[in-house]
């Protein structure tokens, strides 16, 4: 009878502590944007006019939430306005997501609150490590409304993954789409959730479901083509897509270029482009011939020269002779750049493959280490031997049980944290900033790892 009330007594602590527990969890985020809104100031950066204005270049959501606020408030100081919202989107997202983990993995107090800490993790990291000391919610970049929407995005695909829920998979679906309007490799979101809903749907011997996957997804792709070109109908004057895509992808082409490159290019016109750019970048160190040996060093030279590649080499000199030429409109002047980068890059690829490829290689070792602590020669091994963790881990797990909530969840990660890097290292370097959207989740999955696997051996003994 005794023991009786004894695990009566120890099960009703253990209640009592799961009801208390998110109390913490939530108070801290509250508290902690808060603090930001009230002693934070506005960060506008080198980016921040362009989203403003409107630009051509960057995708559309977040200078039309920049919109919406001028619309309803005018120029006056609705940046300030801007700058509460995004604070109080970014605690909703992370309590949001924090309650989503405690509820699918049924944690206690402890490690709810930890789940809470590490979503924060990115808000706290950014303004000591980044070259810019950049606070995302109060900044004007995009990120301000990338992070929060990928949390959000994050609380739908668990339940999705887990339970197999219609509801969250149709809500992940729609956060996967708003994040791709906010930075053109957030596209890599969609194809994401495609890979998770398409497995779901095969180990649920649901095959035909599958089907509607691959419509759901083409039709998201559709409707962002829409949005965009839409967009800048209304706001630009122009029915078409974003601009500069084709000369970001050019700086790292050019970079991995030699002279007799050129020789391939059979239009006279992008020939003469090519040649100025090229002698430029050979002027100013920016190519792979000038980089250290090995990898990492090879990442850092092409990270330390891509701005200065698609700036000061390509846009600014192309830019004069346009200017020279008569362009009036800098779309049209765009839209001109990026047909010649096209046309270059097109030309070149064949016989830089090898070399761009060893670049892009290198680049997402960056971002896959950078997602995961920062590039050191010491950190370097210990990120490796994390990923190792992440995989052993889930594989075992997968072994014992292959429904899993905690391999699931790692698996999950992993591929998110991949998706992010091998999109962003297409077109760009792997900054920290843009590697922090995984960085708690990896995170997270080795807590629920360790957690399932000290359970899974306690059993055993």
């Amino acid at each position: 009878m005794r023991n009786i009330r004894t695990e009566a007594r120890g099960e009703g602590k253990k209640a009592l502590a799961i009801r208390q527990g998110p109390w913490a969890a939530y108070l801290i985020p509250v508290l902690f944007f808060t603090g930001l809104w009230l002693f934070g100031r506005l960060g506008v950066y080198s980016d921040s006019q362009q989203y403003i204005a409107m630009h051509i270049h960057r995708e559309p959501l977040y200078p039309f939430f920049l919109w919406i606020f001028r619309a309803l408030l005018g120029e006056g100081r609705y940046l300030e306005a801007v700058r509460f919202f995004q604070n109080l989107l970014t605690c909703l997202s992370v309590c949001c997501l924090t309650a989503c983990l405690r509820r699918e993995f049924r944690t206690g107090r402890i490690l709810t609150l930890l789940f809470s800490l590490l979503l924060l993790a990115p808000h706290i990291i950014t303004p000591f490590f980044s070259v810019t000391r950049l606070v995302f919610s109060n900044g004007i970049l995009s990120e301000a409304l990338g992070l929060p929407l990928f949390y959000l995005f994050l609380s739908s695909c668990v339940p999705m993954l887990l339970r197999r829920s219609k509801k969250s998979a149709a809500a992940a679906l729609g956060y996967a789409l708003l994040l791709s309007l906010t930075r053109g490799q957030m596209m890599a979101v969609l194809l994401l959730w495609a890979v998770t809903a398409g497995f779901l749907c095969l180990t649920g011997k649901r095959r035909g479901q599958a089907v509607l996957v691959l419509a759901a997804v083409l039709l998201a792709f559709g409707c962002r083509t829409v949005l965009v070109r839409g967009y800048n109908r209304v706001f630009n004057g122009y029915w078409m897509d974003n601009t500069f895509g084709s000369v970001s992808f050019l700086a790292n082409v050019l970079y991995a270029a030699d002279e007799q490159d050129g020789e391939r290019i059979q239009d006279e016109e992008a020939r003469a482009y090519f040649d100025l750019s090229f002698g430029l970048a050979m002027e100013r160190g920016a190519n792979y011939r000038e980089a250290p040996k090995g990898l990492l060093n090879r990442a850092a030279h092409l990270e330390q020269w891509h701005d200065e590649l698609k700036f000061k080499i390509i846009e600014e000199p192309w830019r004069q002779i346009h200017d020279e030429a008569g362009f009036q409109d800098y779309i049209l002047e765009n839209v001109e750049q990026d047909r010649i980068a096209a046309t270059i890059t097109k030309s070149l690829l064949p016989a830089v493959l090898g070399r761009w490829l060893y670049d892009y290689l290198a680049l997402s070792v960056c971002g896959l280490i950078r997602t995961a602590a920062v590039v050191h020669p010491l950190l370097n091994w210990y990120v490796l031997f994390f990923y190792l963790f992440l995989l052993a881990g889930a594989g075992f797990l997968f072994r014992k049980d292959a429904g899993s909530a905690a391999a699931r969840f790692a698996a999950f990660s992993l591929l998110t944290a991949a998706a992010n890097v091998y999109s962003t290292s297409l077109v760009i370097m792997c900054l920290s900033r843009y590697m922090l959207y995984a960085f708690p989740f990896l995170y997270i999955a080795a807590l629920l790892l360790i957690r399932e696997l000290f359970r899974t051996r306690q059993k055993g003994g």
